[in-house]
């Protein structure tokens, strides 16, 4: 998803420098693309999030039971939230420069 982005992110980029006006439809269609990767973004927080509270979940009952397979479910939840922050930030951060390049695509 993340190339997705990139790529869309490129092209809009390449119309901005054309400096050619976009018509009601086309900019509609931007928002529209934005808008899916508004969702993409909001479903891998939902994800993130759960990943968050079972790995701290998972950390408290350690404290309580501490045994070998609840520390090898601890360290698994570990090792699937780190990069779901990671996708998570790469997505966010491209929404956030669709959101300038939609206004410069605007002031067109």
């Amino acid at each position: 998803m993340l190339k997705k982005l990139n790529d869309y992110e490129s092209v809009l980029l390449h119309l901005v420098s054309q400096g050619s006006p976009l018509t009601a439809e086309q900019l509609l269609s931007v928002r529209t693309h934005i808008g899916f990767f508004q969702h993409e973004r909001l479903v891998h927080e939902l994800v993130m999030i759960l990943f968050a509270l079972l790995t701290v979940g998972g950390i408290l009952f350690l404290v309580v039971v501490p045994e070998i397979p609840v520390l090898a479910l601890d360290v698994l939840f570990f090792a699937l939230l780190v990069p779901y922050v990671r996708h998570y930030y790469g997505l966010e951060n491209g929404v956030q420069r669709l959101y300038d390049v939609y206004e410069k695509l605007e002031k067109l």
